[in-house]
């Protein structure tokens, strides 16, 4: 693009026309036609990825034939600016056309009082500077303390946008219900990003018969990408009027495993496969969502092999959990898990040990183990044991019924809902050994 060129959005619309709206699956949408009196032939916008030193973007008045709509992004051709020493208004054409009056665009920026005409070189001068400054704070904007994902403070988004380094993604969790937001806080590491989510909501208008048989899941449901990992998270139990909370159950992938995505649309439902290995997991969401579910297969294409090819691959740093030993002394067995973590640990290098002690409807003690390579359930004077290579999702359940994780069907343990942050951050462990191993 020419020096002089630039991509403006509009943010004021200040003749007449019709507003345009985008909707889900449909483009933009006319939803309302504005009338004025007198135009200038002017819209204001702004110049895309500027900063104007204050974090804010740099305003452009562009000349047009005919109004447009906010959020309208035209390619624009710079011919000046005005400045007033604390500001500078840039003024811009579409290509080719004709160049506006300077006193009009003084008059269309609604500048009062000194201000000095500059140049077209001038303009173009102030637009790369912007753009640099720009540049220069996102690389500066990282986060160093607390979670990476999860936005804080006080400003809206529509302000923060242009002040932090969030994803629309992260700004957008707030939308999202509490015990989401929990499952979030057990799987996703501090530095960690949120780079997409689609929500499936409860479903609530179904008939008697389909409740009766059970054929439609209407739980609530949320299918989120961050660059790490894919989560499937679910309500555990269906809603009812007594407790809408009964927790999630959640299922993840490790994106480094991913290895192909594809889109099945069915009646009523449309499918997101994901290919891991051999294997394939399967998430189905609203048809009306069929635009936001290819949107997040094609951001998961973007980690598979194919579409990486030989870029460096990311290895997670594997630190030890250490055994926790109020776990067992909280329900009077810390003998019975020292015990089965010394077999554990007799057995190789271990990473992480979650205790299950024994209660009602659970005779023995039993004890979940993650090694280098494979998974265990250890009881007493019993072993079930899977390589990791063949794990293909990991299911975790937070809920104050009860926790569970399993790897597969011969690799599952039930845990009292107390412990549940003890089984997330093996979970968490689990998912940076596998992403090594893939």
């Amino acid at each position: 693009m020419p020096f002089d060129l630039v991509i403006v959005e509009i943010e004021h619309a200040l003749g007449p026309g019709v507003d345009f709206v985008a909707e889900p699956g449909m483009g933009l949408v006319g939803r309302r036609a504005r009338s004025g009196g007198a135009w200038l032939g002017f819209d204001r916008g702004a110049l895309g990825d500027s900063d104007d030193g204050l974090g804010r973007r740099v305003a452009v008045i562009v000349a047009l034939p005919a109004s447009t709509f906010a959020g309208a992004r035209l390619e624009a051709e710079l011919v000046g600016g005005w400045t007033t020493g604390d500001a500078t208004v840039l003024v811009a054409t579409l290509p080719g056309g004709p160049r506006p009056a300077p006193d009009l665009a003084r008059v269309a920026a609604g500048l009062d009082g000194e201000a000095t005409w500059i140049d077209r070189e001038a303009a173009a001068h102030e637009a790369r500077r912007a753009r640099q400054r720009f540049r220069e704070r996102a690389s500066h904007a990282r986060i160093t303390g607390g979670r990476a994902w999860h936005p804080s403070g006080a400003l809206p988004p529509d302000v923060a946008r242009f002040a932090t380094p969030h994803s629309t993604a992260e700004y957008s969790l707030a939308r999202l219900p509490g015990r989401f937001l929990r499952g979030l806080e057990g799987l996703l590491d501090d530095d960690e990003r949120v780079l997409y989510w689609v929500e499936r909501p409860i479903l609530t208008d179904v008939g008697l018969v389909e409740r009766l048989r059970s054929r439609i899941d209407r739980r609530a449901a949320l299918l989120l990408l961050t660059d790490r990992q894919l989560l499937w998270i679910v309500d555990h139990a269906q809603p009812d009027r007594f407790l809408s909370d009964w927790g999630v159950d959640m299922e993840l992938l490790p994106i480094e495993r991913v290895t192909a995505t594809q889109c099945v649309e069915g009646p009523g439902i449309i499918e997101l496969a994901v290919a891991v290995g051999r294997a394939a997991r399967r998430y189905a969401l609203p048809v009306e969502l069929r635009d936001e579910v290819r949107v997040m297969a094609d951001l998961i294409e973007r980690f598979t092999p194919d579409a990486a090819g030989a870029r460096p691959r990311r290895c997670y740093e594997v630190k030890p959990v250490d055994f926790d030993w109020e776990t067992g002394a909280r329900y009077g067995q810390e003998a019975e898990a020292r015990s089965l973590l010394d077999v554990a640990r007799d057995d190789g290098e271990l990473l992480a040990f979650l205790f299950s002690p024994r209660r009602p409807g659970l005779r023995s003690a039993t004890a979940l183990v993650l090694r280098p390579t494979v998974v265990e359930v250890l009881t007493a004077g019993r072993r079930s044991t899977v390589p990791l290579d063949d794990v293909t999702a990991t299911q975790l359940t937070l809920s104050p019924l009860v926790g569970r994780i399993a790897f597969g069907r011969p690799i599952a343990l039930a845990y009292p809902a107390p412990l549940a942050a003890h089984g997330a951050a093996l979970v968490r462990l689990a998912r940076k050994v596998m992403a090594n191993r893939s």
